[in-house]
């Protein structure tokens, strides 16, 4: 359990094929601070780490597990059971593949491209999407569209209507913790 943020971080920023200064400015830090981080020099904080983690495919609840297990002294390190099925992501969800970070697009019509052209989506997410009177009518951001395939993502039947009911859950929610 070395530097197991530090690798995960490091394959997450090669495979995007960024810099660490590049890979640093999508979470709003420097490069030399990229290097800390892969190095194990020094841990991320919680908060930038479940954002990173998020990008590189990390279920929210391991990720929590791995960022205290390093935390911890090495002796400890071994009560935090990564491999319990508590901690292992469901078998339907999106993929094991991560998908698109689309919080980070600026541009809808390479949002809404990108959608359609990932054979991972759902058919009904991808329906929705695609329809212009969805999109016009909800004009769904590049996290609101994370949100929908992270809850949704693994209902491979749903219907395009019930995509869009929940773009309006989401929205109630969102706006319900404000």
């Amino acid at each position: 359990m070395e530097n197991i943020l530090g690798v995960r971080i490091a394959e997450a920023r090669e495979k995007l094929g960024l810099t660490q200064d590049q890979f640093g400015a999508r979470y709003g830090f420097s490069g030399p601070a990229v290097f800390k981080f892969e190095k194990g020099y020094v841990k991320p904080s919680l908060d930038l780490w479940l954002k990173i983690a998020r990008d590189c495919g990390i279920p929210e609840k391991k990720a929590v597990l791995l960022w205290i297990r390093v935390k911890l002294p090495k002796e400890y390190q071994s009560y935090i059971d990564l491999s319990s099925s508590t901690v292992r992501e469901p078998a339907a969800a999106y993929g094991k593949e991560r998908h698109t970070a689309y919080a980070q697009m600026a541009d809808s019509r390479e949002i809404r491209e990108r959608i359609a052209n990932d054979p991972a989506l759902p058919a009904g997410l991808k329906a929705a999407v695609a329809d212009d009177e969805f999109w016009v009518l909800y004009r769904p951001t590049g996290q609101e569209i994370d949100l929908l395939i992270e809850k949704f993502g693994s209902y491979r039947a749903a219907k395009e209507s019930l995509f869009r009911d929940a773009i309006r859950l989401i929205r109630e929610f969102v706006r319900s913790d404000y």
